[in-house]
């Protein structure tokens, strides 16, 4: 056998290694939950931004749930003394059937959103 030297550089032992403290499932569930709730609150500060961009989309979005949507006149009918009976716009939602208040067509109207199609159309996917 040969021979082994030891030598004492110090009195102490060596230093333990730290290990991470490795978090419990119920901080786990915590930090997952934080996590979700700063994104979305990212999202919204992403979104209420002061931009052009989304103040033209939320003006947008007020004008046409508030007025309806444009539409121009494509074809009517009407007798000899000025009274409509069919006038047919294209649109936003296609074409679509509305008389004037005083039985007449103009030829741009805003029409209130027809909110039954869109809705059967995001729950049928």
């Amino acid at each position: 056998m040969s021979r082994i030297k030891v030598e004492v550089t110090s009195r102490r032992g060596p230093r333990p290694r730290k290990r991470p403290v490795e978090p419990t499932k119920r901080q786990k569930v915590l930090a997952a939950r934080r996590a979700r709730a700063d994104r979305i609150i990212a999202v919204l500060r992403w979104l209420l931004k002061p931009r052009v961009a989304t103040w033209v989309c939320a003006a947008a979005l007020g004008v046409s749930v508030t007025y309806g949507t444009p539409h121009v006149l494509v074809t009517y009918r009407c007798i000899k003394d000025g009274r409509c009976f069919e006038c047919r716009y294209i649109g936003i939602q296609g074409m679509r059937e509305q008389l004037g208040a005083q039985w007449n067509c103009p030829v741009f109207v805003m029409m209130p959103v027809n909110w039954a199609p869109l809705i059967r159309k995001l729950t049928n996917q």
